[in-house]
C-alpha cells in the first residue's frame, strides 16, 4: 500500500493537538512519518509532547517555529518538509482535528487514491455530534461555495474544485510540482488557493467514507440578534466575526480577491460588485457594520493589487486596546 507522511500544524492549542496526534498513531494503517510544526505556541506545548512521550516515538518528527507564520507559512513550511520525507502522499491537517480510527486505511483504499488523475483525495468533515461540516469542500464560483450534500453518499466519489487543509491528502507528485501554499497569504483562503492549483494538475475527489471529525468552529463564532433573523430567513448559517478577531475576515477579503484576480482578472465593475456583496454580509450579520465598511473596502483594493501587507494581529490587537 502507498506510503505517507501525516502533517500537523499546531498553534496554542497543546490538548487537542495531542489528541489529534494519539488519533494518527491509532490509525489501522499508521502513517510512515507523522510530522509536527508548530507555528511560535507560547503554550508549553513542545513540554507536554515530552511529558506525554510523544517525541520519543520514532515515527515522530517536531519542528518549531520561532515566528508565528499564519496557518499559510505553517503548511508551506510542512509540505517542504513533508516532501523530504519521499512518501507518495501527504495528509494535511490542523490541531482541532481527529481522524477516525480507519480514515486513512479508506482513503487509501477507495478507488479515486488508485487512479493517476487524481491529484488529491479528502475525507468527510464532521462535527463532534456527527453532523457534516460542510465548508471545508467546496464549488468556485462567483463566491466559494460548500459541496452539495448529495456529494456526500457513499461510493459518491465527487469531484470539486477547492478544500480546507483539515485532512486533505495530496500525491508528492503533485505538490513538488505546484509548490507548497503561499505564505504571503498568511490565514483565510490560503488552503483555496493551494487546491485550486493543486485542481490544474488533476482531480480532487470526496471519500465520504473516511471521516475527520473537526472540533472548532470555522469562520466567527458570535451569534447575534441580527445573524439569527437573517439565517432564519435566508436559511443560512453565518455567525458574526468579533471585533477583536475581525483581522482573519480582512486576510479574507484581501486574498479572494486576489485569488479572483489572478484566475481571471477583475473588472472595475465586477470589483465593486464583489465588495458590495461582503459589505452587505456585514450590514446583515455583524455589530456596528458602518465601523468595518472600510476596512472591507480597504482590504478589497489590497487584493486586487496584490498588497499583502497587515495590519497583522498583533497589530490588530493593540489598535482594538487602544480603541480603534
Amino acid at each position: 500500500m502507498s506510503t505517507v507522511c501525516a502533517f500537523v500544524l499546531t498553534r496554542n492549542r497543546k490538548d487537542l493537538l495531542l489528541e489529534c496526534i494519539r488519533a494518527l498513531q491509532a490509525q489501522t494503517h499508521r502513517p510512515q512519518r507523522i510530522l509536527l510544526v508548530d507555528n511560535a505556541s507560547t503554550d508549553g506545548t513542545e513540554g507536554l509532547l515530552r511529558e506525554q512521550g510523544v517525541l520519543r516515538d520514532p515515527l515522530v518528527s517536531f519542528v518549531r517555529l520561532e515566528e508565528n507564520r499564519g496557518s499559510a507559512g505553517g503548511y508551506a513550511e510542512g509540505v517542504r518538509l513533508g516532501l523530504e520525507e519521499g512518501t507518495d502522499w501527504l495528509w494535511l491537517m490542523d490541531d482541532d482535528a481527529e481522524p477516525r480510527a480507519d480514515a486513512l486505511e479508506r482513503l487509501l483504499a477507495a478507488p479515486p487514491a488508485r487512479d493517476p488523475g487524481v491529484a488529491m483525495v479528502c475525507p468527510r468533515v464532521e462535527q463532534p455530534d456527527g453532523s457534516i461540516e460542510t465548508l471545508h469542500r467546496c464549488r468556485m464560483g462567483r463566491f466559494v461555495y460548500a459541496l452539495e450534500p448529495a456529494a456526500y453518499a457513499p461510493g459518491t466519489f465527487a469531484s470539486f474544485e477547492c478544500a480546507s487543509f483539515v485532512g486533505m491528502m495530496i500525491r508528492s507528485s503533485v505538490a513538488r510540482s505546484i509548490g507548497p501554499p503561499r505564505a504571503e497569504l498568511f490565514i483565510a483562503y490560503d488552503d483555496v488557493e493551494f487546491s485550486l492549483r493543486v485542481r490544474e494538475r488533476g482531480e480532487i475527489r470526496l471519500v465520504p467514507e473516511s471521516v475527520v471529525v473537526h472540533k472548532l468552529h470555522i469562520g466567527g463564532n458570535a451569534v447575534t440578534r441580527r445573524s439569527r433573523f437573517w439565517n432564519r430567513l435566508l436559511g443560512q448559517h453565518y455567525t458574526s466575526a468579533s471585533w477583536e478577531g475581525y483581522w482573519k475576515n480582512l486576510y479574507g477579503v484581501r486574498n479572494f480577491m486576489w485569488i479572483k484576480h489572478q484566475r481571471r482578472r477583475i473588472t472595475p465593475l465586477a470589483f465593486a460588485g464583489l465588495t458590495a456583496i461582503y459589505l452587505l454580509k456585514s450590514a446583515l450579520y455583524d455589530e456596528r457594520p458602518l465601523r468595518r465598511a472600510p476596512w472591507i473596502v480597504r482590504f478589497a483594493r489590497k487584493g486586487r493589487h496584490g498588497d499583502f501587507s497587515g495590519p497583522g494581529p498583533e497589530e490588530w490587537a493593540r489598535m482594538v486596546a487602544s480603541g480603534r
